[in-house]
Order: C-alpha cells, then sequence, then structure tokens
C-alpha cells in the first residue's frame, strides 16, 4: 500500500503537471507560427509608413539593408528618385531595444526623426512616441544635426526621467548616421 500511496500523492501529481506543461507550451508554440508572421507584417507596415512621414519626397524606396555592417541598423533604405535615406536603427534602453527612424538628406543631415513603439517605462521612456509630444521636442531637437549626437549637448537634451531611454535614441542616431557614412562610402567607390 505504501508503494501506491506514493505514486498517488507525488508521482502521479507532477506527471499531470508535466502533461499540462507539455500541452500548454506545444499551444503556445503553434499560436506563435500562425501570429509572428502578421506581426512581422505589421511591424514592417509601420517602418514603410514611418519612412513616408520622416521622407515624404520620396516615390518609393530601394532596400540596401543587406549591403549594411554597422550594428544596431534595422534597415536601410535609398529614395528612389534620390531625395534622401531613411534608416531605422534600434538603442538599448531600459525595457528592451528603442527603434529610431531617421531621413537623411543626401548631405548626411538629418530631416526628421520618428521614434517607433518601445517598450520603455509608461510615462518616462515611452514617452518618446506615446503622443505626449515630449518625443515629438526631443526629435526635432535632433533636426539639422549632421555629426555623431551627444545627449546634453547642441541643444539635444532628451526627455527629463528618462535618460536611459534618451541615450538609447541618441545611440541609435548616431548609429543611423555611421551607417549612412558607410552606405555613401560603398556609393562613392
Amino acid at each position: 500500500m505504501k508503494k501506491n500511496e506514493t505514486f498517488e500523492t507525488m508521482v502521479k501529481p507532477v506527471l499531470v503537471l508535466v502533461v499540462i506543461c507539455l500541452i500548454t507550451s506545444a499551444l503556445l508554440a503553434v499560436t506563435n507560427s500562425f501570429t509572428a508572421p502578421i506581426i512581422a507584417a505589421n511591424e514592417e507596415a509601420a517602418a514603410n509608413a514611418a519612412y513616408i512621414e520622416v521622407l515624404p519626397e520620396a516615390d518609393g524606396f530601394t532596400n540596401l539593408t543587406a549591403e549594411v555592417t554597422t550594428e544596431n541598423i534595422t534597415a536601410a533604405m535609398k529614395a528612389t528618385n534620390g531625395a534622401g535615406w531613411c534608416i531605422k536603427a534600434t538603442g538599448k534602453g531600459y525595457g528592451g531595444d528603442v527603434p529610431v527612424v531617421i531621413a537623411f538628406d543626401n548631405d548626411g543631415n538629418i530631416l526628421a526623426v520618428k521614434f517607433m513603439q518601445n517598450s520603455e517605462s509608461a510615462g518616462f521612456g515611452m514617452r518618446l512616441w506615446d503622443g505626449s509630444g515630449d518625443g515629438e521636442v526631443f526629435a526635432a531637437s535632433l533636426v539639422g544635426k549632421n555629426a555623431p549626437v551627444t545627449l546634453k549637448q547642441d541643444g539635444v537634451d532628451g526627455l527629463s526621467g528618462a535618460t536611459i531611454s534618451s541615450k538609447a535614441a541618441v545611440s541609435a542616431v548616431n548609429s543611423a548616421m555611421e551607417c549612412l557614412a558607410e552606405l555613401q562610402a560603398k556609393e562613392a567607390a
């Protein structure tokens, strides 16, 4: 009787939990396989809309991402009509990556900056894109820059109370500038 009691009180509950975990994991994997392409398509659509928003003069884009070796770059686009460049870069923030889309003219000057959805803390780094207006003010302070940016210099103050997120955004902008220089050097060669 002791063996049967041990099975009922210790082994059986463990087996039941293992089976439940396996079934749940399988269901999550199936759900992910269906939703991952949809999520990726939505993120790509948001990025494409951001490219048009920051560089409205462009009539289309050529994707040059495969030619880029600069770190933290997720997309490098050149306007097909020569209106400029759009580069999507990320910086490491408090809650994860902080994606930024930057439009450049052909001389390397920043024309516009758009902060994309991120996982930063609400009320702090999330203000980059949440519509509060703080992100737009920060983005406007980056317009016209054509050399690496340093937070708290040259009128680039970042977000009050969100230093890590602001540093991540500046890091992304600097990565985009480096990427643009790389692409322009390849084009000139």
